[in-house]
């Protein structure tokens, strides 16, 4: 039999948790299982609705800290997590009913397959969603080498994947250094192992919109995103050239495209120049080249 260790990071979700814990209770499948939420530093009354919905859940852990943003309070369900999977789930997110069971069957029938992920979809009201939708389980896309889709854009956001335990905590899981789109971060570190697998029908079903919801403040997420790839590469100095280029051109594309909506740079401004060297994939100080483009966000970060 497997197993799967959810892990739930909380902060200020008081209006969304019982629907999101229902989710979790109607997970469907002959597999054991544990819970991990971690409340990081609620100041709404998220850990006292954690604690009344899981009073009847075997192997729930309640983790309660000072906040120190996602990224943190997700590595620490990471590494206290003991079953075979972990399937991550954000507290304003629900999943379908098959959803686990289905990654858990792509994980078993594909044994190279080191993460597995479905599609996501927004509604205006989760409460209203039909948690025994029926998936389609047959819609797959193997993704052989996804180290340059996961530096192109963040992938999935947690409540879409499931990753195998061992290899989660062997690259010690999210980067702290950027505390939020903790997603990002961690899917360029497993990029590098191997295949992940993408089911094409929505398993993970999201608000439009939330209160403090990361995803909302762009220019916020832009930078995030740019500096773990950026913290990325000085750790992995060993990636191919062809990725190294890869990621300068993303970073400094990105850039440009900033300055010119935010700052109003021109042609010839330090931004374009250092969107030619990507352009051109000029190899000579990638790391100094991206450390400099990312500073176009810092007059915009709130």
């Amino acid at each position: 039999m497997s197993s799967v260790t959810f892990v739930i990071p909380v902060f200020n979700k008081s209006s969304y948790l019982k629907t999101v814990i229902k989710s979790l209770k109607k997970q469907n499948g002959d597999f054991d299982r544990e819970f991990i939420f971690i409340d990081d530093g609620s100041t709404d009354n998220s850990l006292k609705i954690i604690k009344k919905e899981t009073k009847n859940l075997k192997k729930c852990k309640i983790i309660s800290q000072k906040n120190k943003g996602s990224a943190n309070a997700t590595n620490v369900g990471i590494k206290a997590a003991k079953m075979k999977y972990i399937k991550f789930l954000d507290a304003d997110d629900v999943i379908l009913s098959d959803s686990t069971k289905i990654l858990i069957e792509i994980f078993e029938n594909n044994p190279g397959c080191n993460l597995a992920y479905g599609l996501q979809r927004k509604v205006q009201n989760i409460d209203n969603v039909n948690l025994d939708e029926k998936i389609n389980k047959e819609n797959l896309t193997y993704i052989k080498n996804p180290a340059k889709l996961a530096m192109r854009n963040s992938m999935f956001n947690p409540s879409q994947f499931m990753v195998k335990t061992d290899l989660c905590q062997m690259t010690n899981g999210c980067d702290e250094r950027v505390k939020f789109s903790q997603e990002y971060s961690l899917t360029l570190k497993l990029s590098m192992f191997g295949g992940f697998i993408r089911l094409n029908h929505a398993l993970a079903i999201l608000p439009f919109k939330a209160p403090g919801q990361i995803s909302e403040k762009k220019n916020q997420q832009i930078f995030r995103v740019s500096k773990a790839l950026e913290l990325f590469l000085k750790e992995n100095k060993d990636l191919s050239l062809g990725l190294k280029l890869y990621a300068q051109r993303r970073l400094t594309a990105r850039s440009w495209r900033f300055a010119k909506r935010f700052l109003h740079s021109i042609f010839f401004s330090r931004w374009f120049f250092l969107y030619c060297i990507g352009l051109f994939r000029l190899p000579f100080n990638i790391i100094k080249t991206c450390e400099e483009a990312n500073k176009v966000y810092k007059s915009k970060l709130d």
